[in-house]
């Protein structure tokens, strides 16, 4: 399974980069909390340090989904690149995991390890071998 899709490795990642910021990166470095609130947090409260935070991911998300661009196109640097995803794949689970059993997110969080296990295996389709 793993690299059986890896001549379309460089497609992949532009693809992934554009995914990442149009859902993550740019909704949470431009309104943090409109797109909390698509996802069902509760932000009636919402202090100077929350929406900090979630510009803050945002900025990253989107850096990373830039430098996806980048990267496609230098194919010495595919396989770093593949693992810094999947890594954070691994922790986005990890993380979502923790907090259905905290019962401290909104179902929609729960339901998002699905995403993220669908998101670390399709990637590993795609690792360049």
């Amino acid at each position: 399974m793993i690299g059986i899709w890896s001549s379309y490795a460089d497609i992949y990642l532009m693809v992934a980069g554009v995914a990442m910021l149009v859902a993550f990166g740019l909704p949470l470095m431009l309104a943090p909390l409109r797109w909390a609130r698509v996802f069902r947090w509760d932000v009636s409260q919402p202090g100077n340090l929350v929406i900090f935070l979630g510009r803050s991911l945002g900025v990253l998300i989107s850096v990373i989904a830039i430098y996806a661009f980048k990267v496609s196109q230098t194919p010495a640097a595919l396989p770093f690149y593949y693992e810094l995803m999947l890594w954070t794949f691994v922790g986005m689970i990890l993380l979502h995991i923790y907090g259905a059993i905290r019962k401290t997110q909104p179902v929609t969080e729960t339901l998002e390890i699905g995403l993220w296990v669908i998101l670390c295996l399709v990637t590993l389709c795609f690792y360049p071998i």
